[in-house]
């Protein structure tokens, strides 16, 4: 398996994100976030997330595996840490892509569902968990693929 770049990734999700179906393949659970493996390929692997309002990954990084993420409906706030907090919000039409070991935490904070749309390459093996402490990211631990995603 080879490792694509990040903006050829970010190409990726964007000429997928045009698909009309992708709406439809998720039910908006109220309560928590509900995801579905769209496609794995030898390059990448695709993942399209449904969030309720108040939904949040809480800290994480996603491994050896680069990523890129658009928004396809609502709008969500990504969190990231270095030397300080920051915060992004990504809504319709917007994409974010990042380098393997890149720690954040993606909240839905509105009060409307939101769908989004996620690639990763290599293929997602390992997630490590983080803690935000104010002033550094603590490392929960690492969970590998199929545990909880």
């Amino acid at each position: 398996m080879t490792q694509l770049a990040v903006l050829p990734l970010l190409e990726v999700v964007r000429n997928h994100a045009t698909d009309p179906d992708l709406h439809h393949l998720l039910d908006h659970d109220p309560h928590e976030r509900s995801w579905i493996r769209l496609l794995t390929t030898d390059d990448y692997e695709l993942w399209l997330i449904s969030w309720p309002p108040g939904a949040a990954t809480d800290w994480h990084d996603h491994g050896s595996s680069s990523g890129a993420f658009t928004v396809l409906e609502g709008r969500l706030t990504e969190h990231t840490f270095d030397g300080g907090l920051q915060l992004v919000d990504v809504g319709v039409g917007d994409g974010k892509a990042f380098g393997a070991g890149y720690a954040h935490d993606v909240r839905n904070a509105t009060d409307r569902p939101a769908l989004s749309l996620h690639a990763y390459s290599p293929r997602l093996s390992t997630m490590t968990r983080f803690r935000f402490r104010g002033d550094r990211l603590e490392v929960l631990g690492v969970e590998s693929a199929g545990e909880q995603w």
